[in-house]
């Protein structure tokens, strides 16, 4: 019997969705109903009380480090207390952290714990100075996580930034790799973005819970525009929501010791994380993902499993590509997918900023506990494609003791493939490797975002003339794989032409 074997034993989920002048939770505020809701879930209603290890996921809108006020919230005084940078990464890799410490007997009980407000009458997000906070934030030493900007200048002088562009140009690159034509990745998109919709109508938790069909996901309108191509509105996370999940981990003898029942028990099988190389303009390529493919073989080694051995799936989906690309490389067959997620998504359960995989973990949790047999594999993606974690979780205890010294070197693995160069002053003929055309707020095409690969193998990047015609082509037309002509720009970014 492995006494120490770190399980999951309570999860507290909130939707705050009522717009209520005299009920306008902070973040802190919905952290600690989730938190207590925790008490409720497990039967153990003094088990804050020895809380020895608290993990706050990044709030986005709340600047200062919540952790102290959180604990006074909570009447709590654990010794070990961190913030996270950005990335919705970190509530799973929060997990694998959390059980470490608890396997090689550091800490018994640590609660892990994220929230959102950004749906509110009386606030109104700020982008400018959420982004300002931030480079602030990561100069501050107790901040845990990589707090690296993703992009470099050379890429903002590209508009290559934002995951609303950057996330279409590795569907593009997605769509040509997989030979599909512009509709048919349309009607693909379509299909799986509706497939969400009816996940989350079955669930009470679910910000938006309404079925919606696969055409009018994929149909451009005045209330659908197209964002970036080929992703209109309803294929977009939505941050502005009010939710907040929270888990507590410790091990199998504490859990024995605080009466907490078994059936509350889920385990920990496995755990990984790694990180792409860094910028976009560093990439191997932009369909594939060898982070997560890395990542996920280390990890079922661990657990012992293989893809044929997980009955469900929870696909981070900040965008489709996330989760397609990530379902190609941990095996599944494209063409005939299983459920990718299991409680509708970002864009229909609700995209908050950071701790989304929070909620799928306790999705998780409840779907074992009903039937302890199975087991669940969860992903988790920061940045642009870049920070990347996953768990894998059951509802037997395994025969091998935690032990992530197992997985070996994978981020040695991933640093070590190579990239292309980067050309910042490129002349020449070169061909279309990815590419998008970003919309205005109106919904018309405002300009685009090119990387191309020069004759001798250079990537480089550049955008087309504010020709509306060329975007309209753009959105029409194949250009991954066209020639055109690139030279570099005078006083602005490099400018392709076709």
């Amino acid at each position: 019997m492995i006494n120490r074997h770190p399980v999951i034993v309570a999860v507290g989920q909130i939707t705050h969705r009522e717009k209520i002048l005299h009920d306008d939770p902070s973040p802190s505020e919905l952290a600690k109903r989730a938190a207590q809701a925790c008490l409720d879930d497990c039967g153990c209603s003094d088990l804050l009380r020895y809380v020895d290890s608290l993990s706050v996921v990044n709030m986005f809108c709340e600047t200062e480090n919540p952790t102290g006020p959180l604990c006074d919230l909570l009447n709590i005084n654990p010794g070990l207390r961190e913030y996270t940078f950005i990335g919705g990464n970190t509530p799973q890799w929060l997990v694998n952290r959390a059980a470490d410490r608890i396997a090689e007997g550091r800490i018994d009980v640590a609660l892990l714990v994220g929230a959102e407000a950004l749906y509110s009458e009386t606030r109104t997000f700020d982008w400018m100075r959420t982004y300002n906070a931030l480079e602030g934030m990561s100069q501050r030493k107790e901040i845990i996580g990589s707090t690296r900007r993703g992009f470099s200048a050379h890429e903002y002088d590209h508009d290559a930034f934002g995951a609303t562009r950057m996330y279409p140009l590795f569907e593009n690159a997605r769509r040509a790799r997989r030979g599909l034509s512009i509709e048919e990745q349309r009607t693909a998109l379509s299909h799986y973005c509706a497939d969400l919709s009816k996940i989350a109508t079955d669930n009470p938790l679910a910000w938006f819970q309404e079925a919606r069909k696969s055409q009018e996901i994929g149909e451009v309108t005045e209330r659908n525009r197209m964002i970036s191509f080929p992703y209109t509105k309803l294929m977009n996370p939505i941050m502005t929501v009010n939710q907040a999940a929270a888990i507590v981990v410790t091990s199998t003898d504490t859990a024995r010791r605080l009466s907490i029942p078994e059936e509350k028990w889920v385990y920990l099988l496995s755990g990984a994380e790694a990180m792409e190389k860094w910028l976009i303009s560093e990439r191997v390529n932009y369909w594939s993902s060898p982070a997560v493919r890395v990542m996920t073989e280390r990890a079922m080694e661990m657990a012992g499993l293989g893809i044929d051995r997980i009955d469900f799936f929870d696909l981070y989906s900040c965008f489709p590509s996330a989760a397609l690309i990530a379902a190609s490389e941990i095996g599944l067959d494209v063409d005939d997918l299983p459920d990718l997620s299991i409680t509708g998504g970002l864009p229909c359960f609700g995209g908050p900023g950071n701790n989304y995989t929070m909620h799928a973990i306790a999705h998780s949790v409840e779907r074992i506990r009903e039937n302890p047999e199975q087991t669940g594999l969860v992903t988790g993606v920061g940045m642009y494609l870049t920070k990347h974690s996953i768990g894998i979780y059951g509802g037997r205890q395994p025969e091998r003791p935690w032990d992530r010294s197992r997985l070996g070197p994978i981020q040695e693995t991933i640093d070590g493939m190579e990239s292309p160069d980067l050309c910042l002053e490129p002349e020449g003929q070169a061909l279309v490797e990815t590419y998008t055309v970003i919309h205005d707020r109106e919904g018309e095409p405002d300009f685009s975002v090119v990387v191309a690969r020069l004759e001798d193998g250079r990537r480089c990047f550049a955008q087309t003339e504010k020709d509306r015609g060329v975007l309209i082509a753009m959105e029409t037309e194949e250009f991954v794989g066209r020639r055109g002509f690139i030279r570099k720009g005078e006083n602005g970014p490099n400018r392709i032409r076709f």
